[in-house]
């Protein structure tokens, strides 16, 4: 069902077409907009052929798997065994059920947006204005703990420079592949990093080995008492957290839209594509959790990335640091690179919603906008976090997955309300069990951050 108005021009056969300017829900159109919307891709006939053309699933599962859940899984194994194990599948159905819905957006709203910033904003202009703060804000606090997880894995692998060197070194690299703003690239570094990643766990998952018994256990929802210097239940908020994703949920739209995969005839792929990204995060996850809980639990705690790559050399010999650090670096200059890609496009999106006037003047392309580069150095500065004093790699990844909740949150509501308003969907609104996921995801996500927000603002205390 096209919205009044609709001309049908150039309109695929398979959705209904959208105005190409004008105004909706109050949120400004610019007709450069909808001209600068990419051809859809060739929709795959088979399986196969899905297989090969996935790619938003990789590059969304590295930008999940960051320094935040390999520090926060290892923190979770080595100073509670596999006891608190369950809460990755449990948050991993929950990541799905979102972001699956989040994926509906890209290939049925009804104005053939490029970017879900716009379906927020017509849900509410205020949204436009509300996502624009919150993308500067965010983007800063995400660079602060993985750009220093570049620095402290790339010290490890080559050492002579300084942490803080290596993390100017690796922010130049992100900066390369990310400054032209181009998605094809970046998906491409991300397949091999997979490879690189998974083949380094495996192989120190096999020199450690997996006490199975345990490891079965691990689902049994408890929460045990406090080992070392994170609380069971910080830690659970935090993984809780990290795993949902926070803001980081909403760049797999924007990758969609990347692809070209922006027609309702994509849909198979899309959830293909998403459940082997899930799938990659949970074998990452569980293999990091592994290794924790089987070289570091019942020691005196993780306090430093060192901790962990110190006790897994003493455990299987001199490959165990380099088998971490590798798998740190790949986590943490992946999660860069694609956040800041992700984030600085978004950024760039809500300024053009609130000032569309803007929009116009560079052709709607997000890379073409000053504010594009502007963005993107704003994260790299993040690198400040690195200097020497600054606060614990380790703490700062737990405490700030915790206090970005509140970030969380609002895309959660913000979502219930656009999914469901036909204005923006048309016949594909969300059902009463797509309401029914996203209220307990809301209610899950609100009572880890106040549990968190809790204990983490004791620790700062």
């Amino acid at each position: 069902m096209a919205e009044p108005g609709d001309t049908g021009r150039d309109a695929p056969a398979d959705r209904p077409a959208a105005p190409p300017g004008g105004w909706d829900g109050g949120v400004p159109v610019p007709p450069s907009v909808a001209a600068e919307t990419p051809r859809p891709a060739p929709v795959q006939g088979s399986f196969l052929g899905y297989v090969k053309s996935f790619g938003p699933g990789i590059v969304m599962a590295l930008s999940w798997v960051g320094t935040g859940d390999l520090i926060d899984n290892s923190v979770a194994g080595g100073n509670y065994g596999y006891a608190l194990l369950w809460v990755l599948p449990l948050t991993l159905v929950f990541r799905f059920i979102f972001v699956n819905n989040l994926g509906k957006y890209p290939l049925y709203n009804l104005q053939r947006d490029p970017s879900i910033v716009r379906g927020f904003a017509r849900t509410h202009p205020i949204f436009g204005w509300v996502m624009l703060v919150s993308f500067v804000v965010y983007t800063h606090i995400l660079m602060a703990f993985t750009l220093s997880g570049v620095g402290v894995a790339l010290h490890g692998l080559f050492g002579v420079l300084s942490p803080f060197v290596w993390t100017l070194v690796g922010a130049a690299s992100v900066f390369v592949v990310t400054f032209k703003g181009t998605y094809l690239l970046i998906e491409q570094i991300f397949k091999v990093v997979l490879a690189v990643m998974v083949g380094s766990f495996v192989v120190g998952i096999v020199m450690v080995g997996i006490n199975w018994a345990e490891f079965l256990r691990g689902f049994a929802f408890e929460l045990p008492p406090q080992e070392g210097i994170f609380d069971s239940g910080l830690v659970a908020s935090s993984l809780v957290l990290a795993t949902l994703g926070s803001m980081a949920n909403l760049f797999y739209p924007q990758f969609l839209h990347e692809k070209g995969w922006t027609t309702p005839a994509h849909r198979r792929v899309q959830r293909y594509d998403l459940l082997f990204g899930i799938a990659v995060v949970f074998f990452l996850a569980v293999a990091v959790w592994a290794i924790g809980a089987e070289v570091l639990h019942g020691k005196s705690g993780v306090e430093t990335a060192d901790d962990i790559a110190g006790a897994l050399g003493v455990a299987i010999g001199p490959a165990g640091p380099y088998i971490f650090y590798l798998g740190l670096l790949g986590a943490a200059w992946t999660t860069v690179a694609s956040s800041i890609f992700a984030l600085s496009k978004m950024s760039v999106e809500a300024l053009h919603v609130v000032r569309p006037a803007r929009a116009a003047r560079t052709g709607g392309e997000a890379s073409r906008d000053g504010f594009y580069t502007l963005m993107v150095c704003w994260g790299l500065l993040a690198v400040v976090w690195s200097l020497p004093g600054a606060p614990g790699f380790v703490v700062l990844v737990v405490i700030s997955h915790v206090l970005t909740s509140p970030f969380l949150l609002m895309i959660v509501i913000g979502m219930v309300f656009m999914m469901n308003r036909r204005a923006i969907m048309g016949d594909h609104v969300n059902t009463w069990k797509d309401n029914l996921g996203l209220g307990l995801i809301a209610v899950f996500v609100a009572a880890a951050a106040v549990q968190g927000l809790g204990k983490a603002v004791g620790m700062l205390g």
